[in-house]
Order: C-alpha cells, then sequence, then structure tokens
C-alpha cells in the first residue's frame, strides 16, 4: 500500500462501518490478534451450527467477542476471490447485516476483507457491494 492508499483507508475507517476490502494485511495485523477466516472455511465454520436444539456459534465469534472487551476487534476474511463466486456468497449475512445467525458482531470491529488478482478471479458483485475498495 503506498501513503494515499494508507491515509484513505485511515480515514475511511474513521467514518464507516462497512468492510473495507484491501489487497493485503500486514502481518503485524495479524500477529496483534486479529481473527482470521479463510474464504475457503464450511458453512459451519462461518456461521455456527446446531447442536439438538442449541445454537453453537463458530469458535471465531467467541473470540472476537472476546477481544472486544479489551481493545478494537479484528475480522480478516482471507482470499476472498480464491474461491468460487457462488462459495463467495456465504459472507453476505456477515457483510450486509454484522451478525452470525442471530448474534451481532461486535459494534466497534473491524472487517478487512483480502483479495488477490481481480481481473483474474472476480469478486461476487452483491458480496462486493457490501465492502469500500481501498
Amino acid at each position: 500500500m503506498n501513503k494515499e492508499q494508507v491515509d484513505l483507508l485511515g480515514e475511511y475507517i474513521k467514518l464507516s462501518k462497512s468492510a473495507v476490502l484491501i489487497e493485503e494485511i500486514p502481518e503485524s495485523v495479524i500477529e496483534k490478534g486479529a481473527i482470521v477466516i479463510n474464504s475457503d472455511c464450511s458453512s459451519s465454520e462461518l456461521m455456527g451450527h446446531f447442536d439438538n436444539l442449541e445454537y453453537v456459534a463458530p469458535e471465531w465469534y467467541d473470540k472476537l467477542v472476546e477481544s472486544s472487551k479489551t481493545h478494537t476487534p479484528v475480522l480478516i476474511i482471507k482470499d476472498i476471490n480464491k474461491v468460487s463466486e457462488e462459495e463467495q456468497r456465504k459472507f453476505i449475512e456477515l457483510l450486509k447485516y454484522k451478525k452470525v445467525y442471530v448474534h451481532k458482531i461486535p459494534e466497534n470491529c473491524m472487517i478487512f476483507v483480502t483479495y488477490s488478482d481481480l481481473k483474474e478471479n472476480p469478486i461476487e458483485e452483491e458480496v462486493y457491494s457490501f465492502m469500500a475498495h481501498i
């Protein structure tokens, strides 16, 4: 990222609650406790599952909520366009409504979505519409 993109990203984060589509995330962000979801995760890894009649939230959600108690939580959806456009659609509820099943993600959560080579592997149009592309 060049300085202009970093400045733009900083301003956008201050003003908006939308997910940010960005080519890469510095490893230092991940090392500081960001929660990373790989785009090729299963639907149950992403949205949780039912155990008999009880809903069980995904493991990453509990970590995100816990981290929000001490600092601004960061959620990274990694390599969104390395899965098919149909598979990308499983992220719509998270990106659009900022929730996992019926549980809202923390208000102060920052969501970053990474990609590579958009010309070769496009992002599904509706999924793309819920993100700010930096």
